[in-house]
């Protein structure tokens, strides 16, 4: 069986040629690595793999590629193969496209370029790892209502015959059963079985087969089937599990299920199958003491109602669970990069958004503009009226900057009383424009405490991105040096460096 594969897509050689050689010294021993340089080669190179069953747990893909963007991609494999990972893979995608990519795609992770290797790997491995782990919990849910259809099967009012041609129904329709589809259900003969069971090992008959070309090579009467689910291969294109069914010690029937060559052998399929064929045994001691049905009703009806009430625990447990892991990440996401006063972004992910603008602006050869803000004489309004005026000042502050500025430009709380404004694609007039109307903006807002009424201002300090310069680092250092000359020439000013 071919190993998993890991898809990156990039129209880029020679990040492709760096991201495969990344991911083969950390991951190469366990995955394949397949390149693609549009989004049309990926989709056709996901075709191939999907016809082939091969696992696709990972798709890294850049946003800006000719043709089809990262996001679109992204959306697209997500209706195609709906539990594969993505990753956007750019230093160029705009909040709108890592939106899309997350509302329309589940977007595992975002990670700019340029990227740290243990950065990525840890990533990537992160992303496998919440792969397989879902995917486990979605194999574990399968079989669980898989367990809980049989068991409603044996309060239903059918024939026996009936009821084990459903259950192997249900049975084979399970993921790693559907491929072939094909097995049957061997049991006592219940007319003539003693209801004492018998001290030697009874013959079975055939019950219920689905898609059975022929009886198992091995005897079914020959009382020699052991406890366990074993796996047998009787010829290179025959394989089956032979799982007994017992009652009370006693073989009253063995379950066949037939896989193909695709198929992997785990504990926990047997553990699978072994709780089926204590269900069956269920059904075939109901069906063999029918006489005794109805004495014996209440306890029966006690037994199936614990077993499903222990089943709906068990959905309801992990459904609990996938809500609070959902909810948990949600919240991890916004305390890492909302600062938690202004709800504006923290320092941090605002200096990865601005530097992410600057090297766009860059590469595109346009303008931007850096600007630092801090409030008036904050010390003295701590120190006269208490922090908690203080925090109302800053939430004012930021309240008005938001409703001031542009949709696209980036606003962020650098610091106590501190926030800076990046402006993309904008000049120096324009930068002086908008901050000038911020500065009034704010100057014409006051803060109300009891009899008191607080007047606000900013000072701030203006500088360009300069075109050589990819980060901010160097308009930060210009910017502070320009609020330092506004504060010196009495605030509520802005001056530019």
């Amino acid at each position: 069986m071919s190993r998993p594969v890991i898809l990156c897509v990039d129209d880029e050689r020679i990040i492709l040629s760096s991201l495969k050689s990344q991911l083969m010294n950390n991951l190469g021993d366990t995955y394949q690595i397949e390149l693609a340089e549009s989004g049309e080669e990926a989709l056709e190179i996901l075709e191939e793999l999907t016809e082939s069953r091969t696992e696709v747990p990972l798709v890294i893909a850049d946003q800006i590629m000719g043709g089809m963007y990262g996001d679109e991609l992204l959306a697209r494999i997500k209706t195609l193969l709906p539990n594969t990972h993505g990753i956007m893979l750019t230093g160029q995608a705009t909040a709108e496209s890592v939106g899309e990519a997350v509302n329309k795609a589940s977007l595992f992770r975002y990670i700019s370029k340029p990227w740290d290797e243990e950065d990525l790997v840890l990533t990537i491995k992160t992303g496998l790892r919440s792969y397989y782990d879902q995917k486990e919990l979605r194999r574990q849910a399968c079989y669980q209502s898989i367990i809980h259809k049989v068991l409603q099967l044996v309060i239903t009012n059918v024939s026996f015959e009936e009821q084990l041609s459903q259950a192997l129904s249900a049975i084979l329709s399970t993921g790693c059963f559907s491929v072939s589809a094909k097995g049957s259900i061997y049991t006592v003969d219940l007319e003539q079985a003693d209801l004492e069971w018998s001290t030697k090992d009874p013959d079975l008959v055939m019950i219920s087969q689905v898609n059975q070309g022929e009886a198992p090579e091995s005897n079914v009467s020959d009382g020699e089937v052991g406890q366990d689910v074993t796996l047998i291969t009787s010829s290179p294109s025959v394989r089956y599990y032979r799982a007994p069914i017992t009652l009370q010690g006693k073989s009253v029937g063995i379950l066949y299920i037939y896989i193909d060559e695709t198929h992997d052998e785990t504990p926990q399929v047997k553990a699978f199958l072994s709780s089926v064929c204590h269900t069956l045994a269920g059904m075939i001691r109901i069906s063999q003491y029918n006489r005794a049905l109805e004495k014996h009703s209440l306890n029966l009806e006690q037994l199936v109602e614990k077993r499903t009430h222990e089943l709906h625990q068990a959905l309801r447990k992990q459904e609990q669970l996938n809500d609070i892991f959902l909810d948990v990440n949600k919240k991890l996401n916004y305390f890492a990069t909302t600062d938690e006063l202004t709800k504006l972004m923290n320092r941090r992910c605002f200096f990865e958004r601005a530097d992410a603008e600057a090297s766009r602006a860059r590469r595109y050869g346009r303008k931007a503009l850096l600007a630092i803000l801090d409030v008036d004489f904050f010390k003295e309004v701590n120190d006269k009226f208490g922090h908690q005026v203080g925090d109302t000042v800053l939430e004012k502050v930021a309240h008005v900057i938001v409703e001031t500025i542009r949709e696209h430009d980036v606003i962020g709380r650098i610091g106590g009383e501190e926030f800076a404004l990046l402006m993309p694609e904008t000049d120096v007039d324009e930068g002086k424009e908008i901050c000038e109307r911020v500065r009034l903006a704010i100057s014409s807002n006051t803060v109300v405490v009891g009899d008191h009424c607080i007047s606000i201002s900013v000072s701030m300090g203006l500088s360009e991105v300069k075109d050589e310069e990819s980060t901010i680092s160097g308009a930060m250092i210009r910017a502070d040096q320009a609020l330092y000359d506004s504060k010196h020439k009495g605030r509520n000013l802005i001056s530019y460096n």
